[in-house]
């Protein structure tokens, strides 16, 4: 089929080139024996004909002769055949630009981002979580007409979404995905997750991997298969309906404080990597706490250290320990209280999984 279309192509073109000679050259002859003609010679022929066929006509060369003149006439309707093709082809080209950049194939330079492979609701419900946090995100779908849905909420300053198939592994290039920080994937069958997360460990090493299941028994399953953490919807939604039933407050404090902050009054739970230059370094638990709580009015609930490789998370820890370089404060604050955190820490929010 390409070859057939490549012939007549060819044909097509080595026709219309013939043409064009043979018309120059009548053109030529005729007006050649004519003593007012200005086109004597062939390259007068040709330059006539282009600043015809471009709609640019100077008028310093004009047929004279009958022959010369219905010539001039098929250059005329051809330039705007030319004007035309160059105007469709233009916007062919202009259309097919935006539709290749709107559904994601021209890529995103993104780095230490979050990509989502499989977009529902719940999917979406965690991405406007991350989205909240300034994060940027990157959205995978194999329903276009869900991208202009995710521009619709989320914008396209710190958002990329792009249409392709979820096992085309190679089309992920595209999210940059080996410069991702985390990758969370949201796929209805846990056996096809499994397989998914093998292939992808596989291909791409660096980025972490959180999944969705169904069944929280295969935790370990998908643990052994490279996969940082999965989460069991069924099991996460148990535990909140269940704090409801008999310790409604509770919960609803979980809620609040899992949630990203949308007010200045919204509180929330953060966590902020201690620099070395901090003036928290060095200094002990409870007088980080104190000071906190005087100056931003935020509660520090813990912190978050490296051991052996692994991170360990220290709830409410003794007084008397000291914060060190490298350590994640955990703490709970407001929404007003978000921009001087992120000065006094001089880092934002959050942790990217590692």
């Amino acid at each position: 089929m390409k070859l057939n279309r490549k012939y007549n192509l060819i044909i097509s073109s080595v026709g219309l080139l013939l043409v064009v000679i043979i018309l120059n050259y009548v053109l030529v002859y005729v007006e050649s024996r004519d003593p007012d003609s200005s086109i004597k010679t062939f390259s007068d022929a040709l330059w006539y004909m282009i600043i015809t066929l471009t709609t640019i006509g100077y008028g310093d060369l004009t047929p004279t002769t009958t022959i010369g003149t219905m010539i001039g006439y098929v250059f005329v309707f051809g330039s705007l055949g030319v004007l035309g093709y160059l105007i469709s082809t233009l916007s062919s080209k202009y259309h097919t630009m935006m539709e290749e950049k709107k559904l994601g194939f021209r890529g995103t330079q993104f780095k230490e981002h979050v990509i989502f492979i499989g977009w529902n609701e719940f999917s979406r419900m965690v991405a406007e979580e991350i989205y909240h946090t300034s994060k940027k995100i990157a959205i995978v779908t194999h329903n276009k007409d869900q991208i202009d849905l995710v521009y619709s909420q989320f914008g396209r300053e710190n958002t990329f979404a792009l249409f392709a198939d979820y096992n085309n592994l190679e089309s992920l290039t595209k999210a940059n995905v080996s410069e991702a920080a985390a990758v969370f994937i949201s796929i209805p069958d846990d056996a096809q997750v499994l397989l998914y997360v093998i292939d992808f460990k596989k291909r791409y090493p660096k980025p972490q991997v959180v999944v969705s299941i169904e069944n929280s028994k295969l935790k370990s399953t998908f643990k052994a298969a490279g996969v940082t953490y999965a989460i069991a919807r069924n099991e996460i939604a148990s535990k909140m309906v269940a704090s409801y039933m008999f310790e409604p407050d509770v919960a609803n404090l979980n809620y609040d404080l899992i949630s990203s902050s949308r007010g200045l009054l919204d509180h929330d739970m953060q966590e902020y990597r201690m620099r070395e230059d901090n003036s928290y370094v060095g200094t002990n638990y409870l007088d980080v706490f104190i000071d906190l709580k005087k100056t931003h009015n935020a509660v520090l609930i813990g912190l978050s250290r490296k051991k052996n490789g692994n991170w360990e998370l220290i709830t409410n820890p003794p007084e008397e320990e000291i914060i060190q370089v490298n350590d994640y404060l955990v703490l709970m604050c407001s929404g007003s209280s978000k921009k001087q955190l992120v000065t006094t820490f001089g880092v934002e929010e959050g942790r990217i999984i590692e």
